[in-house]
């Protein structure tokens, strides 16, 4: 484990152990905030604050949010206003449990739509939990996120299980037998590599080699990587698990080194950001498994599609959408509750079929979504289209 995780988590645990020490003599903080949402719900508000990456990604998810917030007023889905908190996490650890603890001394603020990254996500839903906030994760990728027994927990996204696994099956549908893995060594990028490996080895695919990078790898280092694969192994495709700028900066070395081969991922291929910057010699070449379908019969998305580029000015992305998704069915769990105390709204997000854009779903009692579908899709002239009759649907629950 590198020092600067250690560091990490040696400050996660002193933030949490001085809260712990100095709620001793205090009321228990769930019921604290039940009392405190109760009273500003009969005042006709509730609170909800939305926390992600939003200057480190460009992340179009606050345009998703306040597109929901407004057909939420237009069409009267809440009982009462909906009072949006904006959260910078800075996409660290670290700033991110600061972030947590700020949204937690509110004791107003009932749910948290959040965050972009799987660890912070996986760190923050214990400090949420602690203080009775209803965690809605609405892109991050974790598994182990639903896996802990946490009442207060709900994702409308596929986890890294499922995205792996449909990537050996876009694998295998496209005759790939030797594929080499790497991967951005974090929380969501480690799972999912080891989720794809296990999907090939079930399919007979053979992995060349997997090797791991992270934040703080130079360009120069994936150079030398690149160019040990090159000389050392023989692989038809790479499979390449991380996040936007440093997929671009991969890509772009490996091309320049002469790795010519597909290389194929997951949801974060499938962003604006990436596709904007990649030539069309790439055409054919770059393959990804997505929970955004844009060509589909969906109405709901059809219409947000539609709303989203005239407000705006441009296409929403995947995170747009989840969190436009996430903002609206809290507002009809809140109206199906008749309440905003996170204990009445997690009862209502069960048994449910939410009809929304990116749906539709049922959450499970961990707060995962059942059986979801996945699109494939390959990069064309400047975006990432569907595969006609490529879609594999998968489940959550393992």
């Amino acid at each position: 484990m590198k020092m600067r995780n250690l560091k990490n988590i040696f400050l996660l645990t002193g933030l949490f152990g001085s809260l712990l020490l100095s709620s001793c003599n205090n009321d228990d903080p769930i019921k604290l905030r039940q009392k405190a949402v109760r009273k500003l719900y009969k005042h006709g508000s509730v609170k909800i604050a939305v926390a992600n990456s939003f200057d480190e990604n460009q992340t179009k998810m606050w345009d998703g949010i306040l597109l929901a917030q407004e057909k939420i007023e237009k069409e009267n889905l809440c009982p009462v206003k909906i009072e949006l908190i904006k959260c910078e996490d800075g996409g660290n650890a670290i700033l991110g449990a600061t972030k947590a603890y700020e949204i937690a001394a509110d004791k107003q603020v009932c749910a948290v739509i959040g965050h972009g990254y799987s660890d912070i996500s996986l760190s923050n839903s214990l400090i949420y939990q602690y203080f009775g906030i209803l965690h809605f994760n609405f892109i991050s990728t974790i598994h182990t996120l639903t896996e802990r027994n946490n009442p207060f927990v709900f994702s409308n996204m596929p986890t890294d299980i499922d995205f792996g696994d449909a990537a050996a099956e876009l694998c295998e549908r496209n005759g790939y037998k030797k594929v080499l893995i790497y991967y951005l060594e974090n929380v969501s990028g480690t799972s999912l590599s080891n989720r794809f490996e296990l999907g090939c080895n079930k399919r007979g695919i053979s992995i060349a080699t997997r090797e791991s990078y992270d934040v703080t790898t130079s360009p120069q280092d994936i150079e030398r990587s690149i160019k040990r694969w090159k000389n050392n192994f023989a692989f038809d495709s790479v499979f390449l698990a991380g996040r936007m700028p440093g997929i671009k900066t991969v890509l772009d070395i490996a091309r320049q080194n002469g790795v010519n081969v597909p290389f194929v991922g997951a949801d974060p291929f499938d962003d604006p950001a990436f596709a904007s910057q990649i030539p069309f010699d790439e055409n054919g070449r770059l393959f990804c498994v997505s929970n955004y379908d844009e060509i589909t019969h969906n109405d709901m998305f059809n219409a947000f599609n539609i709303a989203f580029k005239e407000k705006f000015g441009y296409e929403p992305d995947i995170e747009a959408a989840q969190a436009y998704d996430a903002l609206i069915v809290l507002a009809k769990a809140i109206a199906k509750a008749g309440s905003a105390v996170p204990d009445d709204i997690s009862k209502a997000l069960y048994n449910t079929t939410w009809d929304e854009c990116v749906g539709p779903y049922i959450f499970q009692g961990n707060g995962a979504i059942y059986a979801h579908e996945l699109t494939f899709k390959v990069f064309n002239d400047g975006k990432f289209s569907e595969i006609p009759g490529a879609h594999e649907v998968v489940s959550a629950e393992e």
